[in-house]
């Protein structure tokens, strides 16, 4: 069955939801950051701002040179949240199969719906509609036929001016619609990425579409396999609902934005002790380990990793190294850090027969650690790397 999927996209989120609340910020240039110190970073600016010199990433300090008359907001995370929230319950009505992507972007699936909401183009204008008359938020929407292509379908859209603007992409002509657009609109086009193409004169898509996939591969070694797919409008991607399967959350929210590695991988060492023992305490194991980044600029990175299911310090302590090593894949300061422990399942009543047998003396030195946490509290014993 042809696929039929909306990118939906409000630009410029954070800045869009605070002119809701406060109408005199309307044509104003306008940024997100915080101004504790003179390193702050620039989280969301508004078009006024960038037609001001001001971007996203920016050093606040640069970002007041250049615009003397930015209005500077502190995050307000809780607002932010709220406002997607609302925003999702919209989009839920249209279909039940949708995927948040983060503040103010969402994916639907609209593949068989068409006796319910017409033709997905009507739908896609009846969700814009919906948004601004009950949130007063201008929403791009990208039409198409995958993620990928309906994901640059709305950005090219929210990039000309147009925040409700509308951008159909028939299947059959991904390709030819990807071409003449530059190499940086494709998803995971980032900065060293796009350098890199660069030193190889390729600016535009379909300059990327005609190297083979092994050429690629030279230079970027797997991920060449997927560029080219993507250049060619390729994404056979699902549209992923919220999941809700069961899973151990620890988030630490920094009191003070930090890019010191070792302190960082100390304070990932202490969400992995406490998501541990939770594990322990409900006689749980884990197979799969998800570290989030979230930096100062309201950017995010992400690794996993699925590995024989455990629940010991011992077994799980190489894995948040190698999956935090990933993770952790920019120098800009990081504001919060989140780590889930997914795919759980009960502990065994009785080890397989051709199961490697657990080393006792571990099992009672996890038990006693666990004893001397009960009874002394979360600090009177840690790894070596939380000190």
């Amino acid at each position: 069955m042809t696929r039929n999927i909306i990118h939906i996209d409000i630009p410029d989120f954070h800045i869009a939801v605070e002119r809701v609340l406060e109408p005199r910020l309307r044509k104003r240039p306008v940024a997100v950051a915080i101004e504790t110190t003179t390193r702050s970073l620039v989280f969301s600016v508004s078009g006024e701002a960038r037609q001001n010199g001001v971007f996203p990433g920016m050093p606040l300090y640069q970002a007041l040179k250049n615009c003397p008359d930015l209005i500077v907001l502190p995050p307000n995370e809780e607002l932010y949240v709220r406002a997607t929230r609302a925003m999702m319950e919209i989009v839920s009505r249209f279909t039940p199969v949708f995927e948040p992507l983060r503040f103010g972007h969402a994916y639907l699936d609209m593949t068989g719906s068409g006796k319910l909401f017409g033709g997905v183009k009507d739908a896609a204008v009846k969700a814009q509609r919906e948004i601004r008359n009950r949130l007063r938020l201008n929403a791009g929407a990208g039409v198409a036929g995958n993620k990928l292509v309906s994901k640059v379908a709305s950005d090219v859209v929210t990039t000309s001016g147009e925040h409700h603007g509308l951008c159909d992409v028939r299947h059959g002509y991904e390709e030819n619609f990807l071409a003449p657009l530059r190499v940086g609109l494709l998803p995971g086009v980032k900065k060293k990425v796009r350098e890199q193409l660069l030193d190889l004169n390729v600016r535009l898509i379909r300059e990327l579409a005609v190297i083979s996939s092994e050429n690629l591969q030279m230079v970027f070694g797997r991920f060449g396999l997927l560029l080219h797919r993507r250049a060619r409008g390729i994404d056979n991607r699902p549209v992923q609902p919220p999941k809700r399967a069961p899973e151990i959350v620890e988030v630490d929210t920094l009191d003070d934005d930090s890019n010191d590695y070792y302190f960082l991988r100390s304070r990932i060492f202490r969400l992995l002790a406490r998501a541990a023992r939770r594990l322990r305490e409900k006689k749980l194991r884990t197979a799969r380990m998800v570290i989030e980044i979230h930096y100062s600029d309201y950017k995010e990175d992400s690794a996993r990793r699925r590995f024989t299911p455990c629940n010991d310090d011992a077994g799980l302590v190489p894995i948040v190294n190698n999956v935090f090593d990933r993770a952790l894949g920019r120098r800009v300061r990081v504001r919060k850090m989140t780590l889930r422990l997914c795919e759980l399942s009960p502990e065994p009543a009785q080890l397989s027969l051709f199961a490697k047998e657990k080393n006792p003396k571990l099992g009672a030195v996890t038990s006693a650690m666990d004893k001397i946490r009960d009874r002394y509290g979360e600090d009177a014993i840690r790894f070596g790397r939380a000190a």
